[in-house]
């Protein structure tokens, strides 16, 4: 790259970056009432340095990027809905869900519904799936819903890494080699009557806003006053 574009390179890429992350901000406060949601944040990161003086003591970055978007995973508020199918997997526990594809599939989303098949289904209509990963059938007792026996059955699972998971849309989250490999753990606890509140924090997102709008701003500027400046040691050469 021309040492006469770096300046105009660097302001280019914090442009895009903020942009980037405007887009995660905005996905989260989109978000705020989705049940078991998780807020991403993105993780910026400096980009090559290159040494531009004689004595090659003078580094220059040619800018900046979003890295990746890192999930919290962090335990959200819970809120009593008195509803016997809905459920709240504590801590680091996700539910899994078989979806109308045939994949697996993991969620925070504990709001559950008994379709007539007799299969536990979650709000996208996927299966719930047990700790051995087989479909939940809801048991029946005087043609009642045994409650107490169906929070037994619903698995939960963990992973040795969850902020390495996928999102994959639909409140759902995918495993990788990040993430290792999904564990169904019957030590982690569920609440019944509960769901998991989104993670979004309005006033923290807000304020996000404010910062990456107003750096936005900035690097615009620096855009406009690199191409002024270029504008004129063109006119003074020729």
């Amino acid at each position: 790259m021309s040492m006469s574009r770096i300046g105009y390179h660097t302001a280019a890429s914090a442009i895009i970056s903020y942009q980037d992350a405007m887009d995660i901000t905005a996905n989260n406060i989109a978000n705020v009432n989705t049940v078991g949601f998780k807020a991403g944040r993105p993780d910026f990161a400096d980009l090559l340095y290159t040494e531009r003086n004689v004595d090659n003591t003078v580094q220059t970055g040619h800018g900046v990027k979003v890295d990746k978007t890192s999930v919290m995973y962090e335990q959200s508020a819970l809120r009593n809905t008195g509803r016997m199918l809905d459920f709240a997997a504590m801590d680091d526990g996700f539910f899994a869900v078989q979806t109308n594809q045939g994949d697996v599939r993991y969620t925070k989303d504990g709001a559950f519904y008994a379709n007539n098949d007799g299969l536990l289904r979650d709000s996208n209509g996927g299966l719930v799936l047990d700790y051995d990963g087989n479909p939940v059938n809801v048991p029946f007792e005087n043609d009642l819903i045994n409650y107490t026996e169906l929070k037994n059955l619903i698995g939960v699972y963990k992973f040795e890494n969850p902020y390495g998971l996928d999102q994959d849309g639909l409140n759902y989250y995918v495993s990788n080699e990040s993430s290792g490999e999904a564990v169904a753990d019957e030590g982690v606890e569920k609440k019944q009557g509960y769901v998991e509140l989104s993670s979004t924090n309005l006033a923290n997102e807000m304020s996000h806003v404010i910062e990456y709008q107003r750096a936005f701003q900035l690097n615009s500027s620096v855009l406009r006053i690199h191409d002024q400046l270029e504008e004129k040691i063109n006119n003074l050469r020729s």
